[in-house]
C-alpha cells in the first residue's frame, strides 16, 4: 500500500535508459518531405517520430505543402497508420488529394532494371489503371481524422480526444495479444509449475495476471501515427492577445501533455506556425543577433510565437525565399534596373534540433505545379 508520508521512491538511470532505447528501437524510420536532397542535406532522413516538430514560414513559402508530404509519406509507409489533422482554418484537402494521387502514380511508374543475359535494360511499368489509384487514395484519406477547432482549448480538446484513442485501441490489443498468450501457455505448460517472469493464474477467480513483458508476442504495439496542428500561431496568438501570463501558462500546459503523448506513442507530432518580423517598420532600427533566425543575412523574420515557444519542441524548421541567382539578387534588392520578374526558390533552415545533429543545415527547392517539391535544376 502507498504512504503519502514517504518519499517516492528513485528512478534508477539504467531503468531511464533502458526505456528510451527501448522506444528507439520501437521508432519507425523519418517522414520523407518527398525530395531526397531535402531530406539528405537538411533534415537527415525527415520528419521524425516521437518528436515534436515546428514547421514556421511566412505565406507562400511552402510550409503547408512540406508538411502534406510528410502526411503522404506518412499514409503510404504505414497502412493502419491515421494522421490526426487539427485544423484552425479551412484546410486544402483537395491538395493533400493531388499529392497523394501524384505519390502513388509515381510509385506505379518507377523504373524496373530487368537482367538480360550480362546487360540490365531498363523498364517502366505501366501500373494499374486509374481507379486502382483513386481507391488507394481514397482509403487513405479515410485516415486522415479532421477536427475543426477555433480556440486553443479546442486544440487542447482535440488532442486529448486523439490520445484517448490510441489508449483504447492500445488496450483492445492488449487484451487480445494476453488471451493468445493465455492460451498457449495453458496448452504447452499443462501440470507444470509456471516459470517466473511468466503468466501467472490465479485460481481463486481464475483472474490472468501478466508480471512481466518476457513474452514475444506481448510485443504488439500501435500502427504509427501522425498530428499535425495548422495554424497553431491563429488560437495562440488571439489568447496572448487577451493575457499573456494565462497564455503562456496554457500553452506550456498543453505542450507538455503534447510532448508527453508524442514520446509515449511514438507519434511524428508537425506543428504549422506563422513567421513574425517580416517587415522592418523603423529604417533606423539595428537588429539584434537573437532577432536574426536565418543564416542568411537578406532573410527577414523568424518564426511566431517567441523564444518560449522554441523551448517547447524539439525541432524548428524555418521557411523562406531567396533570389535563384546573383542576377535574380540584384533585380530583388535594386541592386540592378529591373528589366523583368525574377526568380525565387525555397529554402530550409533548421533553426533548433533537441539532438544538435541537424542545427544549422540548410537546403533549397523549388515547387511544381503547387504539389510536388523538386530540385534546383542546375
Amino acid at each position: 500500500m502507498c504512504n503519502l508520508h514517504e518519499p517516492a521512491p528513485p528512478l534508477l538511470g539504467s531503468t531511464l535508459l533502458a526505456n528510451e532505447e527501448r522506444l528507439d528501437m520501437l521508432r519507425p524510420s523519418p517522414l520523407s518531405s518527398g525530395l531526397d536532397t531535402l531530406d539528405r542535406e537538411a533534415l537527415d532522413g525527415g520528419f521524425r517520430y516521437g518528436e515534436i516538430t515546428a514547421v514556421a514560414g511566412a505565406s507562400g513559402t511552402g510550409k503547408t505543402l512540406l508538411v502534406f508530404q510528410a502526411i503522404a509519406s506518412h499514409l503510404i509507409a504505414s497502412e493502419e497508420g491515421e494522421v490526426a489533422l487539427i485544423a484552425t482554418s479551412e484546410p486544402p484537402l483537395a491538395r493533400l488529394r493531388d499529392i497523394l494521387l501524384r505519390r502513388l502514380d509515381q510509385q506505379k511508374r518507377e523504373p524496373e532494371f530487368c537482367q538480360s543475359g550480362y546487360v540490365y535494360q531498363k523498364q517502366v511499368r505501366t501500373g494499374g489503371p486509374p481507379q486502382d489509384v483513386q481507391s488507394q487514395m481514397t482509403s487513405m484519406l479515410e485516415r486522415v481524422r479532421l477536427s475543426r477547432v477555433f480556440d486553443f482549448p479546442g486544440v487542447a480538446e482535440a488532442i486529448g480526444e486523439f490520445g484517448a484513442r490510441l489508449d483504447e485501441e492500445e488496450k483492445t490489443r492488449r487484451n487480445r495479444v494476453d488471451a493468445k498468450g493465455f492460451e498457449k501457455a495453458r496448452g504447452t505448460a499443462e501440470g507444470e509449475e509456471r516459470a517466473e517472469n511468466s503468466l501467472s493464474v490465479e485460481e481463486d477467480n481464475n483472474t490472468i495476471t501478466r508480471t512481466t513483458a518476457a513474452n514475444p508476442e506481448a510485443a504488439e504495439y500501435l500502427p504509427a501515427s501522425m498530428i499535425v496542428i495548422d495554424n497553431i500561431a491563429n488560437v495562440v496568438g488571439s489568447m496572448m492577445t487577451k493575457s499573456q501570463a494565462h497564455g503562456h501558462a496554457m500553452l506550456a500546459s498543453c505542450m507538455r501533455s503534447l510532448q508527453h503523448l508524442t514520446r509515449r506513442r511514438n507519434v511524428c507530432t508537425v506543428l504549422v506556425n506563422a513567421a513574425a518580423g517580416l517587415r522592418q517598420q523603423n529604417t533606423q532600427y539595428h537588429r539584434r543577433a537573437d532577432d536574426q533566425a536565418s543564416v542568411f543575412s537578406s532573410t527577414l523574420g523568424k518564426p511566431a510565437l517567441g523564444k518560449h515557444f522554441s523551448y517547447l519542441i524539439d525541432t524548428s524548421i524555418f521557411l523562406s525565399t531567396l533570389p535563384r541567382s546573383k542576377e535574380d539578387a540584384d533585380i530583388a534588392y535594386n541592386v540592378a534596373p529591373v528589366a523583368s520578374g525574377f526568380t525565387k526558390v525555397g529554402v530550409v533552415e533548421i533553426l533548433k534540433d533537441r539532438h544538435g545533429s541537424r542545427e544549422g543545415r540548410w537546403s533549397s527547392f523549388v515547387t511544381a505545379a503547387g504539389i510536388e517539391l523538386q530540385s534546383i535544376p542546375s
